[in-house]
């Protein structure tokens, strides 16, 4: 949910002049505040660590899951610096059909690949627990990012089924199978699941809302009209009706299918 990228959103839009789906065939997904991309991009042009680390060829980057397998793997003493399919298509920096990095989309963000993780399927042998004595030559088999793995975690195999997980936001995933369809609506083309190196990976697309369970905590530990989360429910039971007002939390801006960074105010509708 962090924002501080809103600037380099628009350095990659060159303030309007390139509309936020322009790379949406390659990689899957608008440009926005959101995604990997964005945010390395930010620390490299914002952090002077970063900017040296990357220069004399000592920084790596990862999302958690890259960061879990390294460490457990042998971090410094030969660690395995890879990530999977699912994780890889939400980073801008994958192309969405071959599943590699793409050099056209690291150029647009001036990334250098050599920092980016080996791309892996989400099930397969990587390697094993080097470094925690308990679990020492555990192989480790699986890896899922956070909305793929409440897809697979329902059981939504088949294509046309669907899964809605609510927690800090909301997220919908709807299985396509075989396809990667483009939206028009505002919605992401993302990978779901690949079972393993020589399968063929299964498409999704999906509806992205950045605040959900958050607002909730919110109301308790900010605005303080409630004091446990359970009060949220009954409040709401009670109600009769809503006055034609409605809450939109954009904390942190609007998700799909908007994707609207921009989006702050909180206006009844009456």
């Amino acid at each position: 949910m962090d924002i501080r990228t809103s600037s380099t959103v628009d350095e990659i839009l060159q303030n309007g002049k390139k509309p936020q789906s322009f790379l949406q065939n390659q990689c899957g997904l608008p440009v926005s505040t959101y995604f990997s991309a964005l945010k390395i991009k930010w620390l490299m042009d914002n952090v002077d660590e970063v900017k040296e680390a990357i220069k004399e060829s000592r920084c790596l980057f990862g999302n958690v899951d890259s960061w879990l397998v390294w460490n457990l793997t042998g971090g410094v003493r030969g660690g395995l610096h890879i990530t999977d399919v699912t994780n890889a298509s939400r980073t801008m920096l994958m192309n969405i059909e071959t599943l590699k990095w793409d050099p056209q989309l690291c150029k647009v963000f001036d990334i250098p690949m050599r920092i980016l993780p080996e791309i892996r399927s989400s099930s397969e042998i990587y390697g094993y627990i080097q470094r925690v004595t308990k679990l020492m030559g555990v192989p480790i088999s699986g890896i899922l990012g956070d909305q793929q793995a409440a897809l697979v975690g329902q059981m939504c195999f088949k294509m046309g089924q669907a899964k809605s997980t609510y927690g800090t936001g909301c997220f919908i995933l709807y299985n396509t199978g075989a396809y990667t369809v483009r939206s028009t609506h505002g919605l992401l083309t993302t990978v779901a699941y690949q079972f393993g190196a020589n399968s063929k990976p299964v498409y999704a697309l999906e509806g992205s809302v950045a605040i959900a369970g958050i607002s909730i905590k919110w109301l308790k530990d900010n605005l303080q009209i409630i004091n446990d989360v359970k009060e949220s429910s009954e409040l709401a039971m009670t109600a009769e009706e809503s006055g034609e007002v409605y809450f939109v939390p954009a904390f942190s801006g609007l998700y799909a299918p908007y994707w609207r960074k921009d989006a702050r105010r909180l206006t009844p509708i009456i």
